[in-house]
């Protein structure tokens, strides 16, 4: 990885005085903010109205299928459309439908057609977000700094992990329409930092129209046409046809569907003992600090660690305490474990994600990046089945056996590590002004 990251030179300006990365950062701060309480609160809104856990469970499951199905579209657009119109139109899709859910809870007891609805909404618009926030920021960060801005996009995330839940439960017990509102204000302030952040010709386009940068070389390598059939399959055509992408999507899938197992296992092994739910509680506290602390490592790892190294070091890490924690019956152990992970997968993930950045061609990027973390992540709502089943049959211990187990060879599998692909040309960052 070493290798593959340019060092920062002295003619680029860092990330602290890159006012439009700066905007997009903040926009998007408040944003994972708000839609973490939201998160939190839709569920409880819910059984407040008379509905069932069932139902207000339904919720959940509704917005991971939604972002899976979502995902490969939003990709194909984020390639073949202007991305700031893209990234604004999710932002005011969001506000309206999370506003007016708000507004509708301070009027009265919610419907779940409506709940699904701001649901559905929200979840396809942060799909469509993602990928073209992505290409925005590969064009507007030099590309020696991509790993560092990487890292500080996950670092937003577990920030807004940590401070939602103690703001959420605050201002549901002062008027439960509060959070939403919230949510929904930052929608606009989010929309009002991409309007002002994101300008220009999208897609690395020069000043007079014409295609520039990897744009141009693009446009002269590729029919004028293609087949919708054709252009929607690329990012798969991509990763089929790179060994090194598609080794690591099927070690992030099988990272991903251990870890959200182990996730569960913490959740429903401590969870049921006496006092376990402040356990829990405290594990899940601890974890979100631990990948906050791993998120702003990240750049550093990227310099002085070699990428095999960091690949190894994350799942080696949690089977050794995982192990301790079989051996010894230790629940500390166990929790120990997990929020090791919880620290050195954001690493891996910045690490990945870094490398696509710098190496997929730009004109295929948004369909690469959804394309991999569809693939990544399809098996992982296996895991929270796959944990009820061993705690339905093995002790805590014994069910640590199992993770040291799957840990262990995930470890082992960067042995086969194939070589990265080569970096792609790099379009010119755009000044910040």
């Amino acid at each position: 990885m070493t290798a593959t990251v340019p060092p920062i030179t002295a003619a680029a300006p860092r990330l602290s005085r890159n006012r439009d990365f700066q905007l997009l950062w903040i926009g998007q701060a408040l944003s994972d903010f708000g839609s973490s309480m939201t998160y939190i609160v839709l569920p409880l809104v819910l059984l407040a109205a008379g509905n069932s856990t069932t139902v207000a469970a339904t919720v959940g499951t509704v917005s991971l299928a939604v972002g899976l199905v979502a995902r490969l579209p939003a990709g194909h657009l984020s390639d073949r459309c202007d991305q700031r119109a893209l990234m604004l139109g999710s932002d005011l899709a969001r506000l309206v439908a999370v506003g007016s859910l708000a507004v509708y809870v301070l009027l009265r007891p919610v419907p779940i057609a409506l709940a699904l609805v701001t649901v559905v909404v929200s979840v396809a618009a942060l799909e469509v977000f993602r990928p073209a926030q992505s290409k925005v920021i590969r064009r507007i960060v030099p590309t020696e700094q991509l790993g560092a801005a990487l890292s500080l996009n996950q670092a937003r995330a577990y920030g807004a992990d940590i401070a939602a839940p103690a703001a959420a439960g605050l201002l549901l017990a002062l008027e439960p329409s509060l959070p939403l509102a919230v949510d929904a204000l930052t929608f606009g302030v989010s929309a009002l930092c991409v309007a002002v952040a994101v300008r220009g010709p999208r897609r690395g386009r020069g000043p007079d129209g014409a295609p520039g940068g990897r744009d141009a070389e693009a446009a002269s390598a590729q029919p004028v046409a293609e087949r919708f059939l054709t252009r929607f399959t690329a990012g798969w055509r991509y990763l089929a046809g790179d060994r090194f992408m598609r080794w690591c999507v099927l070690y992030g899938a099988g990272l991903n569907l251990a870890f959200s197992a182990l996730t569960f296992a913490l959740i429903l092994g401590v969870g049921s003992r006496p006092d376990g739910a402040v356990a829990v509680g405290t594990a899940m506290s601890a974890a979100a600090v631990a990948g906050l602390a791993g998120s702003l490592l990240t750049p550093y790892v990227q310099r002085h660690v070699s990428l095999k190294v960091t690949l190894v070091a994350g799942p080696a890490t949690g089977a050794v305490l995982l192990a301790v924690a079989w051996t010894s019956g230790s629940t500390i152990a166990f929790v120990a474990g997990f929020c090791a992970l919880c620290l050195l997968i954001p690493v891996i993930s910045a690490t990945f994600g870094t490398i696509m950045a710098v190496a997929v061609p730009e004109e295929i990027y948004g369909r690469v990046i959804t394309t991999s973390g569809l693939v990544a992540q399809i098996v992982q709502p296996c895991g929270p089945l796959a944990a009820g089943l061993l705690l339905a049959r093995l002790s805590l211990p014994t069910t640590a056996a199992a993770f040291t187990m799957a840990f262990a060879l995930l470890a082992a599998v960067p042995v086969a590590l194939p070589k990265p692909p080569q970096t792609s040309t790099p379009a010119p960052a755009r000044s910040p002004s």
